[in-house]
């Protein structure tokens, strides 16, 4: 596999891509990407910032989106950080304009970003309920994206 850096037209492309997931990534210059059969990884810095249509942690830390964004308990921390889906009684905070489907940051108390996932409903009815699974978890801290890259 090599890696090269995005073409003009490529990089407007991918800025739009992070666009459509309310991130701003406009502060970063010199994308590189490197593409197989298997896989399409997307570089800032020497990081993988986008895996197979997901955006990493490593992207989300860096950026501190402000949208979307879910906070979670302490007690909640360790069974995500193992890959366990979220579920409602874990939940601090809650964007209000999460809709269900929508692609959500997690993080601690901490501020720290430790997953990324997809609502299962809409923030306000997740928070009114406060019951079940709240959020499928798509990317999470010491995964296989993580191992991989």
């Amino acid at each position: 596999m090599s890696r090269h850096i995005l073409s003009r037209k490529d990089y407007k492309n991918f800025i739009q891509k992070l666009q459509g997931l309310n991130i701003d990534g406009t502060s970063m210059s010199d994308i590189e990407i490197e593409a197989n059969k298997k896989s399409e990884i997307y570089y800032f810095g020497g990081k993988p910032i986008f895996y197979n249509g997901i955006p990493t942690l490593y992207l989300i830390n860096y950026l501190k989106v402000k949208t979307r964004t879910v906070t979670v308990d302490d007690g909640a921390v360790p069974h995500i950080i193992n890959g366990s889906n979220l579920f409602a009684p874990g939940i601090v905070e809650m964007d209000p304009e999460i809709r269900k489907g929508d692609m959500v940051f997690i993080k601690n108390k901490g501020g720290l970003y430790i997953a990324i996932g997809e609502a299962n409903d809409d923030a306000g009815n997740t928070m009114l309920s406060r019951k079940g699974e709240a959020v499928k978890i798509l990317h999470y801290l010491n995964d296989k994206i993580m191992k991989e890259l």
